[in-house]
């Protein structure tokens, strides 16, 4: 059985992640940035993912290229400094739109 996910409505341009997004439910996640407008800004809360890993990086960024196809602003807030760390690794962190710049620990 998959750990729970959702995105959940905070506003009209606005949702909360909660749960973890991981390979048992990636699928399921993905299906869930359909919520996302199609034009405009829209701002996603990070601050309520129980975990952080490869998986979540790839789904947040298939999100963001998504919205960007769209002419969708997607800006990620409460991002996590494990989360950080991986899109540094992964030299992605252009490709996520992050309001929160705070530099991950140790580097």
């Amino acid at each position: 059985m998959s750990p729970a996910f959702s995105m959940q409505p905070t506003s009209a341009t606005s949702a909360r992640l909660v749960g973890r997004i991981d390979v048992a439910n990636a699928a399921q996640a993905l299906a869930a940035g359909k919520q996302i407008p199609a034009n405009g800004n829209f701002e996603l809360d990070l601050e309520h993912l129980e975990s952080a890993d490869s998986v979540t990086l790839a789904v947040l960024l298939a999100w963001s290229a998504a919205a960007s196809r769209s002419q969708c602003r997607l800006v990620y807030r409460g991002m996590s400094d494990r989360l950080r760390a991986i899109a540094r690794l992964g030299d992605a962190t252009g490709m996520l739109g992050t309001s929160d710049t705070a530099p991950v620990q140790g580097t």
